[in-house]
């Protein structure tokens, strides 16, 4: 640990110290006032220390010399100074280290459940906090045990928030920040409902597992036969949607390889769900090969082995269920208002409540009610694409303007809100500032990687799978043997 860390630990105890002794006498809320006034006491005393000390009568060596001191009774004058060792690096955070252990092995047992939340554009702890339906009491005792260890205000995007809560009462037991790869700050409800803030190194660890395999008889019952999780099988679809068709593309004898991470915490506790990295398909008639990679625009996405990104359509009826068109896109006699006009998307018709998913990765631009659109989200999608979907039911509780959201990821559900006539969806898309066809061919294009940019991709991907080099190289054709030489 360098000199710099040491000295910021040493100030993270002093603060908790203060905090803790200020919580014992009562005065916790008053601790600010308290540190100020003892700063000013501070000053004065050492504004007027010269005045206090005095006149000292100066010795010489031969005065020295005739100058007994007295040695207390009981004690060796022939005796060594003692030295106190430095307790600096003492683990005064250990009771609480030991207690979110122990969270993090409840959660193991199903005692307590895990909620995690990632900061957003335009969040900040305390609005977090408010989506966990935490009072605003504890709210701000919870973010006043953080200001003692961290800048709140410093937090970045998409920085991790855990929550620790009761499986059977839902209080919120802990929290904790990942604010480094190798750091978290956490704080802790004590028993008399106070919380107690600490500061560890080293709490997340990441691991990558490869698992391969042939297929048998289908991709998922293979793969989920060669230990797959569950949750990976589905992201390896939704990566190669539009491009692989797991139906009929996928033949007895293909193979599979898969590369998927996962995050612990020390004490053994998952948080957060696997992210695939890359999929490997050798298929009769061609071989498909992905690589996870965030983007310097902080945009995830899959790219082939020479940092391509495959096209990518988006969904034409994107509702978990089947559903009945009751009105194409076009003009159209409304059913409403019972006079012709321009039907800008197409209605789907689906029991109130069937799950409405995002056509493709987006950002949320608008969430709420829209005039005769009733529960309304509006989501952007690369390629200039937008997707709007009306008569909406009610949101997933998480999503706000500004959300990311993945293709096929539940957005909301069917209602009949606005100006509607039954349960259905209003399912619109846009190419620019005009609305086309939801049926028709909307594909994103496929990006290309460039520049450093490429040079950072290639080093990940030769740094991930073994092979990376032969699958960038592609097939190679085979020389055809040279032509006779007739004399």
């Amino acid at each position: 640990m360098t000199l710099k860390e040491r000295l910021h630990k040493a100030a993270q105890r002093t603060r908790v110290i203060r905090y803790k002794a200020y919580k014992r006498v009562g005065v916790a809320k008053h601790r600010h006032k308290i540190d100020f006034s003892l700063f000013l006491i501070i000053l004065w005393c050492l504004a007027t220390l010269p005045f206090f000390i005095l006149p000292t009568k100066e010795y010489t060596s031969e005065t020295l010399s005739s100058v007994s001191i007295p040695v207390p009774v009981g004690t060796n004058p022939e005796a060594e100074e003692v030295v106190h060792e430095d307790l600096g690096d003492a683990p005064v955070e250990q009771e609480q280290q030991a207690s979110l252990i122990e969270l993090e092995k409840r959660a193991q047992l199903g005692e307590v459940s895990v909620d995690i939340q990632s900061l957003q554009k335009g969040d900040s702890l305390l609005s977090v906090l408010a989506d966990e339906n935490i009072s605003a009491t504890e709210r701000l005792d919870i973010a006043e045990a953080f200001e003692l260890l961290i800048d709140l205000r410093a937090l970045q995007l998409g920085t991790p928030v855990m929550f620790f809560k009761d499986a059977e009462t839902n209080t919120i037991l802990g929290v904790s920040i990942q604010i480094k790869p190798d750091e978290t700050v956490s704080a802790l409800r004590e028993e008399n409902g106070s919380w107690t803030p600490f500061s560890q190194a080293s709490r997340i660890e990441s691991h990558t597992t490869r698992l391969t395999g042939s297929v048998e008889r289908t991709f998922a019952g293979s793969a989920a036969k060669a230990l797959v999780p569950e949750s990976i099988i589905t992201q390896v679809i939704n990566a190669l949607d539009g491009e692989v068709d797991f139906q009929s593309d996928i033949h007895a004898g293909d193979t599979f390889d898969v590369i998927f991470e996962t995050k612990t915490t020390q004490s053994g506790l998952e948080i957060g769900a696997k992210q695939l990295l890359f999929i490997g398909l050798q298929l009769k008639d061609k071989n498909i090969y992905r690589y996870y990679y965030t983007d310097h625009t902080g945009t995830p996405g899959f790219y082939d082995a020479r940092g391509k990104s495959g096209e990518k359509v988006l969904l034409k009826r994107p509702l978990k269920a089947r559903a009945r068109l009751s009105s194409p896109y076009g003009r159209r006699r409304h059913p409403v208002l019972l006079y012709e006009i321009f039907h800008h998307g197409v209605d789907l018709a689906a029991p109130k409540g069937t799950p409405i998913m995002a056509a493709a990765d987006g950002t949320i631009l608008q969430i709420g009610r829209k005039g005769a659109y009733g529960k309304y989200i509006r989501i952007k999608h690369d390629g200039n694409y937008y997707t709007a979907y009306g008569h909406m039911n009610g949101y997933r509780a998480d999503l706000k303007p500004r959300s990311k959201v993945k293709r096929g990821e539940v957005i909301g559900y069917v209602g009949s809100t606005g100006r509607s006539t039954g349960p259905h969806l209003h399912f619109e898309v846009w190419k620019g500032n005009k609305t086309v066809p939801p049926f028709g061919h909307n594909a994103i294009p496929s990006k290309q990687l460039k520049n450093f940019e490429l040079e950072q991709f290639v080093a990940f991907a030769e740094g991930l799978h073994p092979d990376y080099i032969w699958q960038a190289a592609g097939t190679i054709p085979d020389v055809p043997p040279p032509k006779p030489i007739f004399k």
